[in-house]
């Protein structure tokens, strides 16, 4: 009975031609396939059901892995599912789907150089994940046939599937890796390669897609997709898009509501750690501007924007004793708080959460794809 509803819920979730198998071109952004990969990437917090979804498409699950891990687990790996399949062609198809933050996993989000090594050119959290993957799978792609690979996650899944997206790429080659990626951090800076079968799917009204800084040189793999949200004359399409959908969670909001003020909280988060070692190793007094004197307590940026995503600011977690110590002095932090305060007068304490959740990310991408097919008409 339990699976029969399983199946029930699948085909209300998803349009069954995406369970025909990847697109023609890895290198041109297929909008259903763009769908698929996100309802996908969502499924990876329910992998019964992403498993019965992938054996609708003949796909068998290799492994669901790191799902049960520890709070205290402290190593730099994701939760993923892997799915394979031999296909009319006699090629080995593999689905990689990546599961975004779960439980402890904000500390490993934010400790982007676990080794020290500030100055590297990638985000060495998120690539040590990808690379934890990439060995897992070594046993399997020696027996694979002519290999291709679809690679999706949100959020925290979707930063790891962005280098495994380029990890893969590199190995296999552009036409062989189908990545599709949804509210991506930032991943990687310098100067690196076009990889033009990287699709990263952006609303700029989220928060999420600012980190690691833009100020810090840090941008994605690939090409980054920017949704539609700026255009008030689409904001009734998209709330249609958003009603009709069956994973709805959350509320709609006008991602407009918040843009100005959410400028101005990464303006102020720059500011608080103009560099990745600043961020990691300037401990700032909590009771005046500046840096914390010998024998005095301090907070870096780091341990204060961890306390900011976990929801732990005001706790002794985070080494500050109450509230008042961070919201009645004025210190280094004062800024980046006022300007959370401005956005959430601005746009309502939930505007942040709304924008990042997948159903909105998907409601805008059946507005774009509309866009593009001359369905509805730009205003």
């Amino acid at each position: 009975m339990k699976r029969l509803v399983s199946l029930l819920l699948v085909c209300l979730l998803l349009p069954v031609a995406a369970l025909a198998g990847f697109a023609e071109s890895s290198q041109v952004y297929d909008p259903g396939l763009a769908q698929y990969a996100l309802q996908i990437a969502e499924m990876c917090y329910m992998p019964s059901m992403q498993a019965s979804v992938l054996e609708l498409g003949g796909y068998r699950m290799l492994g669901y892995y790191h799902g049960d891990r520890d709070e205290s687990d402290t190593r730099h790996v994701a939760t993923y599912a892997v799915y394979d399949r031999i296909n009319e062609e006699g090629r080995t198809e593999y689905v990689i789907a990546v599961r975004g933050t779960g439980t402890g996993e904000w500390k490993l989000n934010m400790d982007l150089m676990p080794s020290g090594k500030y100055t590297l050119e990638y985000a060495e959290n998120f690539r040590l994940a990808a690379e934890e993957i990439l060995d897992t799978l070594e046993e399997s792609l020696q027996t694979a046939v002519s290999p291709q690979f679809l690679v999706t996650g949100h959020s925290r899944g979707a930063a790891v599937a962005n280098v495994l997206g380029m990890l893969l790429t590199e190995r296999y080659g552009a036409e062989n890796v189908f990545a599709y990626t949804f509210a991506t951090p930032r991943t990687v800076r310098g100067t690196y390669p076009v990889y033009e079968n990287i699709f990263n799917i952006i609303n700029p009204a989220d928060l999420v897609t600012y980190l690691p800084l833009p100020a810090w040189g840090f941008e994605r793999y690939g090409r980054d997709l920017i949704l539609p949200v700026e255009n008030p004359g689409l904001l009734e399409t998209a709330a249609s898009a958003f009603a009709a959908r069956s994973d709805q969670s959350g509320a709609f909001e006008d991602p407009n509501a918040g843009m100005d003020a959410l400028e101005q909280v990464v303006l102020a988060m720059s500011a608080l750690a103009p560099d990745v070692a600043d961020a990691y190793t300037v401990q700032h007094a909590l009771t005046h501007p500046g840096e914390a004197g010998d024998g005095e307590e301090g907070m870096t940026a780091g341990m204060f924007l961890l306390g900011l995503t976990d929801g732990q600011l005001f706790t002794t977690q985070t080494r500050v004793s109450t509230a008042t110590d961070m919201t009645s002095v004025q210190n280094d932090f004062t800024p980046v708080l006022m300007s959370l305060a401005g956005l959430t007068q601005a746009a309502g304490g939930s505007w942040i959460l709304n924008m990042h959740l997948p159903a909105m990310y998907g409601a805008w991408m059946q507005v774009m794809a509309d866009m593009q097919t001359g369905e509805i008409q730009v205003p």
